[in-house]
């Protein structure tokens, strides 16, 4: 007699990105935030304007800060809902 509903996934394997978040969401949210600080100081010193230097870090530090409450978010989902 075969199992309908076929066997669960194993928590360990399932919802990579969602581990990956879990694991290493503090690190990629300041990595984003830097990465557009950085570019709009990067365009500043090109010659795109100075303008582009106070915005960039305006927007790295949104950025961070937006991706930073996305991780929490997964976070609290996961300690909630997925089998450990």
């Amino acid at each position: 007699m075969s199992d309908e509903y076929g066997a669960l996934p194993d928590p360990d394997k399932a919802y990579p990105v969602v581990r990956l978040l879990v694991k290493h969401g503090t690190v990629l949210s300041v990595a984003v935030g830097l990465v557009l600080a950085v570019s709009g100081i990067w365009m500043a010193v090109a010659g795109f304007g100075w303008g582009w230097a106070p915005a960039g870090v305006l927007a790295g530090g949104f950025a961070g800060l937006i991706m930073r409450s996305y991780v929490e978010l997964v976070r609290l989902i996961t300690e909630m809902l997925l089998p450990r």
